[in-house]
């Protein structure tokens, strides 16, 4: 078993929403209490050290580069009066890692995928990413997700889309239909299937935003893809976007 690190990174984009409601909903003025209190509940047992990710802007985030739409449909959702505030308190008195054209989500996937943080989070979107994981709601211990677990929780992820980040994924899959469809295949053959499904008028995305059948599949992938660190160079800050093992 590999060994368990002793630093956390903690989803900071929910922490900071939760908290940002519970203000408006109780006291402003004492939303450094509840966020200490928060962070405390999330961080698991034996750690020493705690970082916190935030998002880049919705606007900057490079999956808009590949997908028109993605979470455009957040747009108009309701912003607590405090959000700000509270994400500027958390800055100040937190670590906390905050890097050029990524979500919270990419942060903790390429922090745990390296072996050196356990990830924190209530977001499911990060069993994609292998390394170890802990969401406080679910789980009593933290738990470590194998890249196989990663790669067929991904695949899934890429037939099925996300309609709360805006990406439509293909047409009528779900869940069990998507994981039904990876039995019947071959591991090998996962990538090459997708790939040829979006193609097919029965599964094709409607709304394509101007984009192939091709690029439309390499887009959803993208999209739903958290970084690990075999995708993102902390020193330079450059992404390796996802291509497709096709006919491999």
């Amino acid at each position: 078993m590999k060994k368990i690190p002793k630093k956390t990174i903690l989803d900071g984009d929910i922490l900071v929403y939760h908290t940002a409601f519970w203000a408006e909903a109780n006291d402003p003025d004492h939303f450094p209490v509840k966020l200490d209190s928060l962070i405390e509940q999330w961080t698991p047992d034996g750690v020493s050290k705690i970082d916190i990710a935030l998002s880049c802007t919705r606007k900057d985030n490079f999956r808009r580069q590949q997908w028109a739409l993605y979470k455009a449909n957040r747009e108009d959702s309701y912003v607590p009066e405090y959000l700000q505030d509270v994400r500027d308190w958390i800055q100040e008195n937190y670590k906390c890692k905050l890097l050029p054209s990524l979500e919270a989500d990419d942060i903790l996937g390429i922090y745990a995928s390296k072996g050196t943080h356990i990830a924190v989070t209530i977001d499911k979107d990060l069993k994609g990413t292998n390394g170890w994981h802990y969401n406080p709601n679910k789980d009593k211990n933290i738990r470590y997700i194998t890249n196989k677990e990663a790669y067929k929780f991904f695949c899934q992820q890429w037939m099925m889309g996300d309609s709360t980040d805006g990406i439509p994924g293909l047409w009528r899959i779900g869940p069990k239909k998507a994981l039904a469809m990876l039995g019947e295949w071959e591991k090998k053959d996962w990538e090459t299937n997708i790939m040829e499904l979006y193609t097919r008028k029965k599964y094709r995305v409607r709304k394509n935003c101007g984009l192939s059948d091709t690029e439309v599949a390499i887009a959803m992938a993208r999209c739903v893809k958290i970084l690990t660190n075999k995708e993102y160079n902390l020193r330079s800050k450059e992404i390796k976007l996802w291509c497709p093992k096709v006919g491999s």
